[in-house]
């Protein structure tokens, strides 16, 4: 890659990158995970005490974690696939 990229466009780069890779990463837990693992993730994150945890004073990260949660739920909601 010849381009020179602004520290910022290598942080939306890397962002976008991590983004392709973890949907990879969640269509194959989608295949293999049984739905109690897939609850477990969810719950994991949701019982992060922001109160006393150090990611909530960064809303950053705050976001990050509402975000994946987000995206755990829509993924792994069940579907009816009859049609």
């Amino acid at each position: 890659m010849s381009q020179n990229l602004t520290p910022n466009d290598e942080l939306v780069s890397d962002v976008v990158a991590c983004q392709l890779v973890i949907k990879q990463i969640l269509d194959v837990i989608d295949v293999i995970a049984p739905v109690e693992v897939r609850e477990k993730m969810a719950t994991q994150l949701k019982a992060i005490d922001f109160a006393s945890h150090p990611a909530g004073a960064d809303p950053v990260t705050l976001r990050a974690i509402q975000k994946a949660i987000a995206l755990i739920e829509l993924k792994f909601t069940p579907q009816d696939t009859t049609h």
